[in-house]
């Protein structure tokens, strides 16, 4: 690793059935892949979206070579994103990008959506139903048991695209593999990969469905702040759907059975749901109270496990909160009451850390962390810097 983060060696090649579009970052070969029938456009834009906040933790510039165009309009934003991420996290630095402009407007066509079958895809599928024209998979951006499991999962999704009138556009690609080596927080990279990908997938326009509401503004990788920021002269980066919560998306789903039934919300598995994680639970939680049911989620059959939703962090405390809401709402008093129970438990956890911290000095803070060592702590980038100590 030198001084400057280098992205270098633009290359596009195809190689069993496979299209690919790859460069060397920071001495790494990173690829996009899509089959042969998916065009992608051989650009810098995504290689930047990877490198950002490795060269902004380890405050080098980014030196792109002049063969690799990069968004004149993109360019002129970064230091404005800079500014966003860190504020969010204390740690990392501005840096510049030097690079060759390029204005053009490349009047694509397609109008992509990324998709994996979770509920915050299918709304926005349902809402701009009659606008988007391409889905988009990428692997390792949901759990993969194996490569087949991937492939099977592709298959899967393929034939629900083609019956909604919809062409799925794969992408296998090492990002993810990459910023976990470079010990950088998905929760903070993946808004950066998806926002930067839609020049490569020749995009006119870019949907990402949101995780959280505008009520909900704390710093995460994909947000409504930064996403559309990533736009280009040929790219706009649409962050969709903040305006409900999750329950609410999931009643709009339920007026497409189709979609409803082709749910895929599993932490365990690619392809199918298992309903015994959390990931499920919330979303059988949410159809039980609503009313509702999907061929592709087991049914609630037990309240009692409810008990395994619980909050440990701002993100899911969301997912509490909303299912506690839609509790209220559908007058269901057990579910209710194990629900407020599970979100009482989160407030008492934080005002006792706030008492350690203002207190204590953070002594309890310190030695949980040193003894229990949660993934955040073994990041170097996390979505808070050091000085966040609560």
């Amino acid at each position: 690793m030198g001084e400057e983060l280098v992205i270098r060696d633009l290359k596009e090649s195809t190689l069993n059935g496979w299209r690919e579009v790859s460069a060397e970052v920071d001495g790494d070969r990173i690829f996009f892949r899509a089959p042969l029938e998916h065009n992608l456009e051989a650009r810098g834009e995504s290689f930047i979206g990877i490198g950002l906040l490795e060269a902004m933790a380890r405050n080098v510039d980014i030196k792109i070579d002049d063969a690799i165009p990069i968004s004149a309009k993109l360019h002129r934003i970064l230091p404005r994103l800079q500014d966003i991420y860190a504020c969010w996290n204390s740690d990392l630095h501005r840096v510049k990008v030097g690079c060759r402009f390029d204005s053009t407007d490349n009047r694509y066509e397609r109008v992509t959506s990324y998709y994996s079958g979770g509920v915050d895809g299918s709304y926005t599928l349902c809402r701009n139903m009659d606008d988007i024209t391409h889905l988009v998979m990428l692997s390792g951006f949901e759990i993969v048991n194996d490569r087949d499991s991937w492939l099977r999962a592709v298959e899967q999704q393929t034939g629900f695209a083609r019956s909604i009138g919809k062409e799925l556009i794969p992408i296998e690609t090492n990002a993810r593999w990459w910023i976990a080596q470079r010990k950088i927080h998905w929760w903070f990279a993946h808004g950066l990969v998806l926002s930067s990908m839609g020049p490569l997938l020749r995009s006119k326009r870019i949907y990402i469905g949101s995780t959280h509401t505008y009520k909900e503004l704390f710093p995460w990788g994909s947000h409504p702040l930064t996403d559309p920021m990533w736009s280009t002269e040929s790219t706009e980066v649409i962050h969709d759907g903040c305006a409900l919560r999750r329950s609410e998306k999931l009643r709009v789903i339920c007026g497409n059975q189709k979609i409803l039934d082709n749910l895929k919300v599993c932490w365990r598995s690619i392809h199918q749901n298992c309903g015994e994680c959390e990931k499920c639970i919330r979303t059988m939680t949410a159809l039980c109270l609503l009313g509702a049911s999907s061929r592709g989620i087991p049914k609630l059959d037990n309240l009692d496990k409810i008990k395994k939703l619980r909050a440990s962090e701002e993100s899911s405390l969301t997912y509490l909160e909303d299912a506690l809401i839609l509790a209220k709402m559908a007058r269901n008093s057990k579910a209710q009451r194990i629900l407020q129970r599970q979100y009482s438990r989160y407030q008492i956890r934080e005002a006792l850390s706030i008492l350690d911290e203002y207190m204590l000095g953070g002594i309890f803070h310190r030695i949980y962390r040193s003894c229990r060592k949660p993934h955040d702590s073994k990041m170097r980038v996390a979505l808070r810097g050091s000085q966040r100590q609560i």
